[in-house]
């Protein structure tokens, strides 16, 4: 599989500037900038590596990671793809290292907030240069009835030996080893940090899925977080009107990918606004499945693995709407010497043999949890599209895209309410209708 570089996720809030309180309405090149960086239907596909990925965006956006700039603060998470994109299980591989990815992502971000860190550092040392220093003592000899035990034993053991050697089995007899420390220099440092916190309004930017050097794969996720992302997050928690406007944008389906070869390419949620200038959260779900022989059953295959994708797609968007991180992380490193001599001795003939050694060893030791949380309602997500595609290997990906909108929310309140608000009908009907209709706007990169 050639190397295949994701489009562009959520561009949230990139030419939004932070005010002391969020702004009612947006301008049309705010839109025309967020729209443009969220469509899948016009990306292009261009190989990289992760790293020289995420250089040329901070260059082309002039930002810098974890640092926040115009009320924006971006973060990048990385992850490996543990399979090769000839195994038929690469699709769902693919969309765990996503998993992992944004992981990690979360896990920054919560660290760099909330962590708390703690240090220590130790040096030992141990040496013992006696004039005995490579002496072995004598072994006690016990009392009377262990020595009748212990040459019991070794009898038992010779005769064994005897016999196995009869049959052309070699046989070393009974062996004591000891060992003595005669220097011992370790030096070793611990890091330990934790963190916990809640996060909201996290949206992905971009992802890509590149080659390494070593002919594996990996994937890498930046996501941006600002103060009109965290207000589109906190209106769908509360379930209310969203205060974020905008005067413009297209119908929500336009977004998506022209081709199905590009639903491949779109992994997470995306913020886009539609001819209504409202705010809407898109979410690609990935998955796989390996085809049984029987057409039937690949058939039901297939269905789940598509529920399985919905959920994933689900997933994203909770997890915008509000996040608890749990971050742990402990290293040790340092270097050890030990000079050791070690005896050893053959019960049955009492020869013995004497060794020295020096060993040097590097401490390098790493511990990382990290745990996320997510729960709310799903009331608004809707499925815009499912859709299945067979790559150049053979590997069978399906997928699911579904969306939130405060239109949908309005609908599937009043489909189950008892009482009809006949304002907030009104709206839902209009909105929902209005994402029918194309739209005129022209992106291109000057809009950046």
């Amino acid at each position: 599989m050639k190397k295949i570089l994701l489009s562009m996720a959520v561009f949230a809030s990139l030419a939004f500037g932070m005010e002391d309180k969020v702004a009612n309405e947006i301008t049309q090149a705010d839109v025309d900038i967020q729209n443009k960086i969220s469509d899948a239907s016009t990306q292009d596909i261009t190989p990289k590596s992760v790293d020289d990925f995420f250089d040329e965006f901070k260059d082309e956006f002039g930002i810098e990671y974890g640092i926040t700039k115009d009320g924006k603060t971006f973060y990048t998470g990385s992850s490996e793809v543990m399979l090769k994109p000839t195994d038929k299980n690469f699709a769902r591989s693919l969309q765990n290292a996503y998993n992992r990815a944004m992981l990690k992502l979360q896990g920054e971000f919560i660290k760099d907030a909330f962590g708390r860190i703690a240090t220590s550092s130790i040096n030992r040392y141990k040496t013992d240069q006696s004039d005995n220093a490579r002496e072995f003592e004598e072994l006690p000899k016990g009392g009377t009835i262990s020595q009748i035990l212990g040459k019991l034993t070794q009898l038992a053991s010779a005769q064994v030996d005897k016999a196995l050697n009869e049959l052309g089995v070699e046989t070393q007899g009974l062996q004591e080893e000891r060992k003595k420390e005669l220097l011992k220099d370790e030096f070793t440092k611990k890091t330990v940090i934790k963190a916990f916190g809640n996060m909201s309004g996290l949206v992905p930017v971009k992802t890509v899925i590149t080659q390494t050097k070593r002919g594996n794969y990996k994937i890498g996720v930046i996501a941006v977080m600002s103060e009109k992302t965290r207000q589109i997050a906190k209106d769908m928690k509360n379930r209310t009107p969203w205060i974020i406007k905008a005067k413009g944008g297209k119908p929500v389906v336009e977004y998506l990918p022209k081709q199905k070869a590009g639903f491949i390419q779109e992994y997470g949620i995306r913020l886009v606004y539609d001819e209504n200038g409202a705010p809407i959260i898109l979410s690609y779900g990935n998955w796989g499945y390996l085809p049984d022989a029987n057409s039937k059953i690949a058939d039901r295959q297939e269905s789940i693995a598509k529920d399985s994708a919905s959920s994933q797609a689900d997933a994203g968007i909770i997890e915008f709407i509000s996040t608890s991180v749990s971050f742990a992380d402990e290293r040790e490193t340092g270097e050890a010497l030990n000079q050791n001599i070690k005896e050893t001795r053959n019960l049955l003939s009492n020869d013995i043999q004497i060794q020295e050694e020096a060993l040097e060893n590097i401490i390098d030791r790493v511990s990382q949890t990290i745990q996320t949380k997510s729960s709310g309602n799903i009331r608004g997500i809707r499925t815009l599209k499912r859709w299945d595609y067979t790559d150049e290997n053979g590997v069978e990906y399906v997928g699911v895209v579904r969306y939130y909108s405060y239109a949908n929310y309005l609908n599937v309140t009043n489909a189950v309410s008892d009482k009809k608000n006949s304002t907030a009908t009104s709206t839902s009907t209009q909105l929902a209708k209005a994402t029918q209709r194309s739209s005129k706007v022209v992106n291109t990169i000057d809009d950046f």
